[in-house]
């Protein structure tokens, strides 16, 4: 695969559009040949329900929702803390001030 190779699926942007809340699902599509071929710790997460846009709506057990997308972001990374394995995570938000 060369370094410019890229993947697209036209018919999850057209349904929910890219944004922070969904990049890792985005990535994670199994038809991406860029994800890795183990089973992330990001699945796991996501076959209990759990992804960064769910945890903005209803919130935590010790946090309740809503919660901001930095909160949201802040919960699924201690969510992640907890799992072993591979794990994608997004870069810090960047004040462009």
């Amino acid at each position: 695969m060369s370094e410019t190779a890229s993947f697209v699926d036209p018919v999850f942007l057209a349904r929910f559009g890219l944004t922070r809340i969904n990049a890792i699902d985005y990535f994670l599509h199994p038809l991406n040949p860029f994800r890795t071929k183990a089973k992330t710790s990001n699945e796991v997460l996501s076959m209990q329900g759990m992804n960064i846009g769910t945890l903005m709506a209803w919130g935590t057990g010790t946090r309740p929702g809503p919660l901001s997308l930095e909160d949201g972001e802040d919960e699924y990374r201690v969510a992640l803390s907890r799992l072993t394995g591979e794990q994608y995570e997004l870069l810090p938000l960047v004040n462009m001030e």
